[in-house]
């Protein structure tokens, strides 16, 4: 390995290529973090430059790592892979283009062909692939053909004219779009654009020089404002190329280009887990003579949707979509625990045999890759639940519980040999035990222990819905245990399950139970989005809903009540039974949004009508024909509906 400190203009100038391999992630640099204190940087050499100061200490922009590539033709330009660099190494080519183009505009064309030098490899002529090799920096597949088009356009207007959708439309505001909807590369070249064009046609340049003259010679260049365009321009491009280094770090065929990747990116700012994960795969099947360009564009190109690049937050951590796969994939390939914050180290452990840590666990990296597609494809099915097929069906039900957790098992068993009808059993089964658990206010903190054991059991004793069923009637720990029927029927008619599930949750059980009741011929129907619960006995029913008997409750029987748990006879007892009950299932029902809510606690004979009008659900034709709703019609409702739940979600 060669290592030492380059400019980068004797980087550039260089008839070479600096080649990003197609497995690489695209350009990423954004403006706050990475184009404004890059050009902070450039301008104060700049301002140097043209005060004449001493220029003592050159500005380092971090590592570039090259390992070289074969010269298979006298002809070709030499060309070097970028193990690590490449966003440093796009950024030079932007600024420089950006320059470049600014010096079309204002009539400066020795320095538009100075510049063009640090950008296009000379003597197409001598080339065998001129229409590639040409570009000093040849970009991720994803990126090329825009990198193309900016670099080698003739003048800015043709970059426009191309590219015209991300031009604001005004003609007065000759500027790139600074919306998110515009590519970055793109962006990156109008922000520096923007910048050269302010510095050389204002005194942004010159405020400085004034500010803080070191020399004699400082004060009377600051105090004469007509600086040349063309040497304030000169001052910035020039900066970049001679007052800027990066450490060069060229690998020999013996240097591990994996293992110096990841070293350089452990600190600072990081790659993604997923990007070091993705670069060691296709590290390796360079290594081992597999073609990674084959292998990228077969089976990993799947995974460079926008789908897996969405942030979702888990717990405390918040991180990309394929972090999480990972995670999941990990943790079901070994029935065991998985930490995210360390993913790559967990990959590579995952990669050693369990039983012989020197025993590789795929025979070849593309069996290995090929195996993350398939669960990739099933965990996508799992995030988006629109397919149709059982896994579809079950996640979208799963939804309002919140139980990622299952996610491992959930991979691992629609890939399992089990059979179609197999499967759904084994689906239904488990969301038995998730919302019956819920329902009855037993804890789900141990529910990654509980399924990486349905995991390391069905693994032993083989993938089967009668094994996952005796794995599950077998638990009896409070953390783990299968609520049987008469404590679902407890809960059900006693719990105020409104405020110990939730609005999102009770919603879920009731929009179930709808359609349940709906019958066969009806089972296909959806349910609207907009389908609301609401109580029949109102959360405010005081002054509507009189309690049996003669004698009503006192402002202060109230009071007392608020601070009361006994159910009894009394007055108090009767209000804190009452303030329970609604809150019970028997007392909630799903309404549309035409529902009159300015009825909601009037009495409810007015209600009543309200309901009926709701002829589309089923849940309200149970008590629409009802004279009269108290404390015991709601608790023979409770027990109407948990006779549906008990079969939506049964036991094994």
């Amino acid at each position: 390995m060669k290592a030492g400190p380059v400019e980068i203009g004797t980087l550039l100038q260089n008839r070479n290529r600096y080649c990003v391999p197609i497995y690489q992630r695209h350009y990423v640099w954004s403006r706050d973090k990475h184009w404004e204190p890059f050009w902070q940087d450039i301008r104060t050499k700049a301002i140097e430059r043209l005060a004449g100061r001493e220029r003592r200490f050159s500005h380092f922009m971090g590592a570039v790592v090259l390992e070289s590539r074969a010269k298979p033709s006298v002809r070709q330009v030499p060309s070097f892979q970028v193990v690590d660099g490449q966003q440093r190494l796009t950024t030079f080519q932007l600024f420089l283009t950006a320059a470049r183009h600014y010096a079309q505009a204002i009539g400066h064309e020795t320095t538009e062909g100075n510049i063009k030098r640090y950008v296009l490899n000379s003597d197409p002529i001598l080339m065998e692939d001129p229409d590639v090799e040409i570009y000093k920096v040849w970009p991720t597949q994803s990126n090329r053909q825009l990198f193309v088009d900016i670099v080698s356009s003739e003048n800015r207007a043709t970059l426009k004219k191309a590219y015209l959708d991300h031009w604001y439309a005004n003609a007065q505001r000759d500027q790139v779009k600074e919306y998110l909807s515009t590519p970055s590369m793109l962006r990156a070249y109008g922000y520096f654009y923007d910048r050269i064009k302010h510095s050389v046609e204002t005194d942004d340049l010159h405020n400085d020089l004034v500010e803080a003259p070191d020399t004699e010679n400082e004060t009377t260049q600051a105090s004469d404002n007509a600086i040349p365009k063309d040497l304030k321009l000169d001052a910035i491009w020039q900066s970049l190329l001679e007052e800027f280094k990066i450490v060069e770090i060229v690998l020999d065929e013996g240097d591990d280009a994996q293992v110096i990747f990841e070293t350089l990116n452990d600190r600072g700012e990081p790659l993604l887990a997923a990007d070091l994960v993705r670069n060691n795969i296709f590290q390796r099947a360079d290594a081992r003579g597999e073609s990674a360009e084959m292998l990228f564009k077969r089976h990993w190109k799947p995974f460079e949707h926008e789908f897996w690049s969405q942030m979702e937050k888990q717990g405390r951590y918040k991180k990309q979509r394929i972090e999480f796969f990972l995670a999941n994939f990990i943790a079901g390939k070994i029935a065991g625990e998985v930490t995210i914050s360390k993913l790559f180290s967990e990959y590579k452990s995952f990669l050693r045999s369990e039983r012989n840590s020197t025993v590789p666990r795929y025979g070849s990296v593309q069996a290995e890759i090929q195996d993350l597609e398939a669960y990739g494809q099933i965990y996508r099915e799992i995030i988006e639940h629109s397919s149709g097929s059982p896994l579809a069906v079950f996640s979208g039900r799963l939804r309002a519980w919140d139980v990622t957790t299952i996610n491992p098992l959930l991979l691992r068993l629609w890939a399992s040999g089990m059979g179609d009808e197999e499967k759904r059993k084994s689906l239904d089964l488990l969301l038995s035990l998730i919302v019956r658990r819920a329902v009855c206010g037993l804890t789900g903190k141990n529910y990654n222990n509980l399924f990486l054991g349905v995991i390391a059991d069905l693994e032993k004793k083989g993938w089967s819905y009668e094994n996952l069923s005796a794995y599950l009637v077998g638990l009896t720990s409070e953390s783990g245990r299968f609520p049987q029927d008469a404590e679902l029927e407890n809960a059900i008619l006693s719990k105020p399950l409104y405020t110990t599930l939730g609005s999102a949750r009770v919603r879920a059980l009731l929009s179930e139970i709808e359609l349940a009741k709906r019958g066969k011929k009806q089972e296909d129907k959806e349910l609207p989005d907009t389908l609301t619960i609401e109580h029949i006995l109102p959360q405010t029913w005081r002054t509507y809903w009189p309690m049996n008997g003669e004698s009503q409750p006192t402002d202060e029987d109230f009071t007392q009540a608020t601070f009361a748990v006994l159910e009894d006879g009394t007055t108090i007892g009767r209000i804190v039974r009452r303030n329970r009950i609604k809150q019970t299932l028997g007392n909630l029902t799903l309404v549309t949004q035409f529902f009159n809510s300015s009825v909601s606690n009037l009495d409810f004979g007015v209600k009543r009508q309200e309901f009926e009008d709701q002829s589309i659900l089923m849940l309200t034709k149970d008590f629409v024909k009802k004279t009269s709703w108290d404390e015991d019609e709601i608790a023979a409702r409770g027990k109407a509906l948990f006779e549906h739940a008990r079969q939506i979600w049964g036991t094994p």
